[in-house]
């Protein structure tokens, strides 16, 4: 699912089966968004009005780089500058997910740092912490959040939610998936004792076994099945 030379048609097919997903997963609620960048630097986005839980492919607008908005089309999100801003400050970022979902905003809210508690949740990196729960509908707190992910995969919005970017729409809705899940995990084991936190040595040996393709296509398969999501180019 290489983001780079495909249809805004197949785009679009994308990201409805991407949020159905999140949504499903409760990673993505009322409020999410997850767009990707089109092949000429526009943004594909769903639109701040779309019912998440009904997601489809009319679903969703184009923006220009900046946020341009052609007349009469339906509003964006209100978080849009999130979007812009990552783009601007990552060339390399091609798909971002903003969600709201339970068990890493839990972590920050308590103030508590991400940690690998599951071999997947390695592939997330550092994850860091932008300060402010406030919602990112300006370009000031939009390029702050941006530094705050940096060169990174994800970052967390202070009891506010999460930040996920990734090559395509695929991998940042599994690595969206992957940090959820991680998160969940550590949160639990800690209501029962001290988690089980993965040393960098095993942090390293698990990048390197599960950086794979087709373990993310795997994921991505199993949540369209259990779903009910089909697809078709």
């Amino acid at each position: 699912m290489d983001a780079k030379g495909r249809s805004e048609s197949i785009f679009r097919r994308d990201l409805t089966q991407g949020i159905s997903i999140l949504e499903r997963l409760g990673i993505i609620d009322f409020n999410g968004h997850f767009s990707v960048r089109l092949d000429d630097g526009r943004i594909l986005i769903n639109t701040g009005s779309s019912v998440r839980s009904a997601i489809g492919p009319e679903d969703f607008v184009v923006v220009g780089p900046n946020g341009e908005l052609s007349e009469n089309a339906p509003a964006p999100p209100a978080e849009l500058p999130l979007h812009v801003s990552a783009y601007h400050a990552r060339p390399d970022v091609q798909a971002l997910v903003h969600g709201h979902p339970r068990w890493s905003t839990l972590l920050s809210s308590a103030g508590r740092p991400y940690q690998v508690t599951m071999a997947q949740g390695a592939l997330l990196g550092d994850v860091p912490v932008f300060p402010s729960p406030m919602s990112v509908s300006n370009s000031r707190i939009g390029n702050a959040v941006a530094g705050t992910l940096a060169g990174g995969r994800a970052t967390l919005l202070r009891a506010h939610g999460s930040v996920v970017v990734g090559n395509d729409v695929l991998e940042a809705a599994v690595l969206s998936i992957y940090l959820e899940l991680n998160a969940e995990r550590q949160y639990r084991a800690a209501t029962v004792g001290e988690p089980y936190v993965f040393s960098q040595e095993q942090i390293l040996a698990c990048r390197a076994g599960l950086e794979k393709r087709g373990l993310f296509e795997k994921c991505w398969s199993y949540y369209r099945a259990k779903f009910g999501l089909t697809t078709s180019d």
